[in-house]
């Protein structure tokens, strides 16, 4: 079942990615945003740091996040957001999935499927840089634990967790 959500999990990062769902859009018109790629850092949220870029297109965005808790574990989590307003403060709302892998030195390697939702503000401080926070709402749809006897389902409560970040724009 793990394998089975890890696959989903690529192949949802394959269709998401800049030449999937959001490239297939019509191409930018006279009233429409150009694309813009952002790169930056978050602090919290999936991880305790992470590196994230981010592809966004008219108010839409596809985020791809990689990090750690711990430097013994890697998290990746694949986002589509929408951007709500103009101007320099933006609120945005989301849905996605994220993975994370620990790798304890003397047990297996335990893994969990996420699903999130963050919401939050984006703040252009700068005609290129962004500052930002966000609460991703996450509840756990599958888990393998490290200890193999331990065999309990994932809890199905919410969890919030907040994320602070900073993102470098790139307009192509």
């Amino acid at each position: 079942m793990i394998r089975t959500l890890a696959v989903l999990l690529l192949a949802g990062c394959a269709g998401l990615a800049p030449g999937g769902l959001l490239h297939a859009q019509s191409p930018v018109g006279v009233g429409d945003d150009p694309p813009v790629y952002r790169y930056g850092l978050t602090l919290g949220g999936t991880a305790l740091i992470s590196l994230v870029f981010e592809y966004e297109s008219n108010n839409r965005a596809v985020e791809f996040a990689f990090g750690t808790f711990s430097g013994r574990d890697l998290s990746l989590a694949v986002t589509g957001k929408q951007y709500l307003g103009g101007g320099d403060l933006r609120a945005f709302a989301g849905a996605g999935l994220w993975g994370v892998a620990a790798f304890p030195a003397d047990q297996r390697t335990g893994f969990a499927l996420i699903a999130r939702a963050p919401l939050g503000v984006d703040w252009h401080a700068l005609e290129r840089h962004a500052a930002g926070f966000e609460l991703n709402l996450n509840r756990a749809l599958a888990m393998r634990r490290p200890d193999p006897v331990d065999e309990r389902p994932p809890r199905t409560r919410i969890v919030p967790l907040p994320a602070f970040y900073y993102r470098f724009a790139d307009p192509r």
